[in-house]
């Protein structure tokens, strides 16, 4: 493979089949697959940048294909299938990125970059694929989003060996300040944290993502309740509390918090309230910093010591039958400085991993990274 085409070299010297690569995706050679993201109409020439590459170098008969399989396009996080065409590739793999309102958070890139692997391996037998850098075009995604590709990919790998004979993660050469950041990726260390032996509740041993509603008569209901009730005070049922079952987000945020110096020591338990049209998704890919819209202390996503301030209607927004939902969750602070509106997850600095109103006694916390809070608890409640 002509695996770099630009003027200077980029080595990262990948041992195994999961390779990093600086190059020009129509000058790719001996790829099976390459994955193209795209809005869930399919319309390529509406889509970024690689997408009008794919429909200029493959031909019109890409788009034909798309519109005569999937007339009526694709959910979000499902895949369309064309074969190359004028392309040096096979197939060419359309996913859809649109989430709640159009946003996408890293957990469900992963479930995309898992499902593709799937189709390709499982259902087409293609034991070579590439990703470009999928939602930092168009979409705006930080830097970041290239380790939850390559993680999604190795994890994929580990879980399945031998089923992959190689797998790329592809940037292109006027990509500067991704090449910055794909060259921070240590493979090994990245492999270490997946194989991070991580002590699972009973639950986890199944895939499913579940609500389970817990007796009042469980320790965990007695734990959330007293918690809740510590700010909330009276004139308040609780109509049920729920446990979130979900093992990869689970093994994400315990991974992140094993890998971080402090983290055992700044995990905290803290409040998160929600639209009812927004649990299943956060249940599901996690919090999404994506979708906040009060940003005083930061562009992330908002957590409160306090039940009460979480309880706001600006936050626990009451459904039309009156219910209210709040998360109890898992955040991982680790250092904390006074944040403002101008932080964000891409320029929050490295050292640090979230941002609050008071650094001496903070009552809120905004946490930027998808896999630093899990949502552990659902409180659903109504005021008498």
């Amino acid at each position: 493979m002509n695996s770099v085409l630009c003027r200077e070299e980029v080595n990262f010297e990948d041992k195994g089949p999961l390779k990093r690569i600086v190059c020009l995706l129509e000058n790719m050679q001996g790829v099976n697959i390459i994955v193209n993201s795209t809005d869930k109409s399919l319309k390529l020439s509406d889509g970024g940048k690689i997408s009008k590459t794919i429909l200029s170098y493959g031909g019109k008969e890409i788009q034909e294909e798309l519109n005569e399989k999937y007339p009526n396009g694709i959910q979000p996080g499902k895949v369309a299938v064309t074969n190359g065409y004028g392309l040096p590739f096979n197939y060419v793999y359309h996913c859809s990125l649109q989430g709640i309102n159009n946003r996408v958070s890293h957990h469900e890139i992963r479930e995309v970059v898992a499902e593709c692997l799937r189709e390709a391996v499982d259902r087409l037998r293609q034991p070579t694929i590439a990703f470009p850098a999928i939602g930092t075009g168009a979409m705006n995604f930080p830097p970041r989003t290239l380790r939850a590709i390559y993680c999604a990919i190795l994890e994929y790998m580990v879980e399945n060996p031998d089923k992959l004979e190689a797998a790329y993660l592809i940037v292109h050469p006027s990509q500067t300040t991704l090449i910055d950041y794909l060259k921070k990726i240590d493979p090994e260390k990245e492999k270490n944290r997946l194989t991070f032996p991580v002590t699972f509740p009973s639950w986890s041993q199944t895939e499913n993502i579940r609500r389970v509603s817990l007796p009042n008569s469980d320790n965990m209901y007695q734990f959330v309740e007293e918690k809740f009730l510590e700010t909330i005070g009276h004139g308040v049922w609780i109509k049920k509390i729920e446990r979130v079952e979900n093992k990869r987000l689970f093994v994400a945020y315990q991974r992140y918090k094993n890998d971080l110096v402090d983290g055992e020591s700044t995990e905290k338990f803290l409040w998160h309230g929600t639209k009812e049209e927004h649990v299943d998704s956060i249940i599901r890919y996690g919090f999404d910093w994506r979708l906040t819209e009060h940003a005083a202390y930061g562009k992330g996503c908002y957590f409160a010591v306090n039940a009460e301030y979480s309880d706001s209607e600006s936050y626990a927004t009451s459904s039309k039958h009156g219910y209210k939902y709040m998360f109890l969750s898992y955040v991982v602070a680790g250092a904390s400085c006074v944040g403002n509106y101008l932080f964000t997850e891409a320029e929050i600095p490295d050292h640090l991993q979230s941002t609050v109103n008071d650094e001496d006694n903070p009552t809120i916390y905004v946490a930027y990274d998808d896999d630093q809070m899990y949502p552990a608890f659902v409180v659903v409640y109504k005021y008498n």
